[in-house]
């Protein structure tokens, strides 16, 4: 078998990686990916860099400016990008065959392994598989290793035709008579390309018979029942199959309707032509390309830690296989019952993406209408487009729009927002299945980061609302008490001589009641803070400069402290409790400044959030965004132990201070009654910034 596979390597058919491919798929799938490394080895290669520069090149690329080296391209595209464009591209060597038999049907092998794609996805997704996407992949190339046997042994593989139409079983032909078969060779390629272990753990295991798959893993398992199940215009459901598996036969029976139903309307969607053979080549290859290229945006989404980046992969993946011209995103905001539009940064109309938005009764979008029926639409052949669909359609500059819901088991996130002409929207609709990969990828990301982002806050608030309870009720009862010792107290005083020698203690006791009071106090501005009682229309910025403008007399110059402001202009005027925000305000400055030595600096910045003021649409309503407030100091930075517990009351690094750890607790809470975030990165490297995200009310 080794002498097989040493002429396999050797075959000018094979479609092996070349040495340059193989070093960079390598190089990319290291932990620690050396750009400079990955260009060195593309530069080897001139017919990489060609494809590299060219997709780069495309007039559908949204670039702020042209990139013209190779290094750059790499940063653009990603690593994973990058290598899969090497896998892909080596995959499409299997389709340029000359030497196979004269009798072997090319359509027919695409329709098998498209079909035995289609039913591995769907037994996974039934069986409750992690990945079963992979299993798509799997299927599509589990018969790869026959086609490269047919075209290295010709000679040999007429006589093993020969006795398969004898009834002999191909594979036991094959390895008969080549002392290997077509699963071990799909294997050994996927090994040699690197792809995920389950792909060439699942393909090795086809030529057994069904009895030797009983233990095998349940990939396996499910890769070798598609296999049984793909053969073409047939949805039978064999007992080879049902003894490989729990699954009801209704509901194999369903799989297999549906996956025959699927795969015949798509080489009907492909003008198939089983008397084609080039043709059956070409959409395997086709296939290949876009499901290797798939496959490392899906990578790179799992690995994205925020949402700017989960839209970002997505954008480049669509612009890399579909050629896509522009893709803007309109997310859901659930609490203002809103689409948001968003979109790259690189696109030169960013800034007025980032300013729309659509009220999600706004029946006659169709934007909206994909969302709120989780199917896609487009405005090709409608006519009387809504404004914010006409509006939408001229920033995309295509003649027409394509939107598709970004959906998921328990909802619709939002829409992906596609330009399109007719022959985009033709492409499109011929690889649904492949945009609603996309789209359900995106959309589980996006879920997973705003369910952690608002389960982690939701877990700061209910800690922060049970310590103002649990404070509410302390300063409650131990509020009785001491209201009756001070009018003891004072009884007792009276009753006392003027120079009667307790007078003195009671004068002691009453200061350290008086000191009880005024914790009491504090406790109370934590649990129960006067916000909104005093609502005001302000200019945020005067109000912040007459605040400042008395704290650097009182605390900031007597300790050598220069503060340096940087206040946005584009603020508007907003209803808020100004009280509250001066509180807040002096309370953060006057920390900054006793952590800080002399001659420290403090920066206390003002801006609208961007893209946080929107329009509203078909409506012609301006809504007035989110002010942030930053207030950063040089100073050594807080100790972790104190950063972990930051708004907690009492957690300071002041203990012997009046009303110690209560400051930041009280900030928080008023920040919170404002509707408001606040948080804080600290570190000794770069001192201390707190962030304020105040919601802005219209100016009334």
């Amino acid at each position: 078998m080794k002498n097989i596979f040493e002429k396999i390597k050797k075959s000018a058919s094979l479609p092996q990686l070349p040495q340059v491919m193989l070093q960079l798929i390598r190089a990319c799938g290291q932990e620690k990916t050396d750009i400079d490394e990955v260009t060195q080895i593309i530069c080897k290669d001139a017919a990489l860099t060609a494809k590299l520069l060219a997709i780069i090149a495309s007039p559908h690329v949204n670039l702020a400016k042209q990139v013209t080296t190779i290094k750059s391209a790499v940063v653009y595209l990603g690593l994973d990008t990058v290598r899969n464009i090497a896998i892909s591209s080596s995959a499409m060597q299997f389709f340029k065959f000359s030497k196979v038999p004269d009798n072997f049907n090319i359509n027919r092998f695409w329709y098998h392994s498209y079909k035995c794609a289609v039913l591995a996805q769907h037994i996974a997704l039934e069986e409750k598989q992690a990945n079963p996407d992979q299993y798509f992949l799997a299927g599509l190339l589990h018969d790869i290793g026959t086609l490269v046997l047919m075209a290295t042994f010709p000679k040999e593989y007429k006589e093993i035709q020969a006795r398969v139409n004898q009834g002999q079983n191909e594979f036991e032909a094959q390895a008969d008579i080549l002392k290997t078969d077509g699963p071990r060779v799909s294997a050994w390629l996927s090994n040699q390309w690197h792809l995920n272990p389950m792909i060439s753990g699942a393909v090795g295991f086809l030529s057994p018979s069904p009895a030797r798959i009983q233990e095998a893993p349940v990939h396996i398992k499910i890769l070798f029942m598609a296999n049984l199940m793909a053969e073409p215009e047939s949805t039978n459901v064999t007992q080879d199959v049902l003894s490989l598996t729990d699954m009801p036969v209704a509901v194999l029976n369903d799989i297999a309707v549906q996956a025959e139903n699927e795969v015949r309307q798509t080489a009907k969607s492909l003008n198939l032509d089983p008397g084609d053979s080039e043709q059956g080549y070409s959409l395997l290859a086709d296939d290949i390309k876009n499901v290797s290229l798939c496959f490392g945006t899906l990578d790179n989404l799992l690995r994205a830690k925020d949402v700017p980046t989960v839209l970002e992969t997505v954008q480049r993946g669509l612009e890399i296989i579909f050629h896509i011209p522009r893709i803007f995103f309109f997310l859901q905001d659930k609490e203002r019952d809103l689409l948001t539009g968003t979109c790259a940064k690189e696109d030169r109309h960013h800034n007025i993406v980032t300013s729309i938005a659509l009220a999600m009764n706004n029946n006659g979008s169709l934007i909206v209408k994909s969302v709120n029926t989780g199917k896609i639409t487009t405005s090709i052949g409608q006519e009387n487009l809504t404004l914010s669909d006409a509006r939408i359609i001229r920033v995309l500059e295509t003649p027409a729009l394509y939107a598709i819901p970004i959906l998921w088991h328990n909802g619709c996130s939002g829409a992906m927002v596609i330009g399109v002409d007719s022959d985009l929207a033709h492409t499109l609709d011929k690889n649904k299945t492949l945009m609603e990969l996309f789209s359900r990828q995106a959309a589980i990301c996006l879920e997973n980061l705003n369910f952690h982002e608002a389960y982690a806050r939701d877990i700061s608030d209910k800690k922060m609302e049970a310590y103002a309870t649990l404070t509410d009720k302390v300063v409650h009862e131990i509020n009785n008490p001491v209201t009756i010792i001070k009018n003891y107290l004072e009884t007792l005083k009276l009753q006392l001589p003027k120079k009667h020698p307790a007078q003195e203690d009671i004068s002691v006791v009453k200061e350290e009641i008086s000191r009880v009071s005024t914790l009491l106090d504090g406790l109370t501005a934590f649990s129960k803070p006067r916000v909104g009682e005093e609502l005001e229309t302000i200019d945020l910025n005067e109000m912040c400069r007459r605040v400042l403008a008395v704290l650097e007399k009182s605390i900031l110059l007597p300790r050598q402290i220069r503060i340096q402001t940087d206040l946005d202009d584009a603020l508007p005027k907003a209803t808020l409790d100004s009280n509250g925000l001066k509180q807040v305000i002096i309370n953060l400055v006057k920390n900054a400044a006793e952590a800080l030595e002399k001659g420290d600096e403090i920066q206390f910045r003002t801006r609208l959030v961007p893209g946080s003021a929107k329009v509203l649409l078909d409506k012609k309503i301006k809504l007035p965004g989110v002010a942030q407030i930053t207030i950063q100091d040089n100073g050594p930075g807080i100790p972790s132990h104190i950063r972990e517990r930051l708004f907690e009351p009492y957690n300071s690094t002041k203990p012997y201070a009046s009303n110690s750890g209560l400051g930041l607790s009280i900030v928080h809470s008023i920040v919170r009654k404002m509707q408001g975030r606040i948080t804080c990165d600290s570190s000794r490297d770069k001192g201390t910034c707190f962030s304020i995200l105040i919601p802005l009310s219209p100016d009334t």
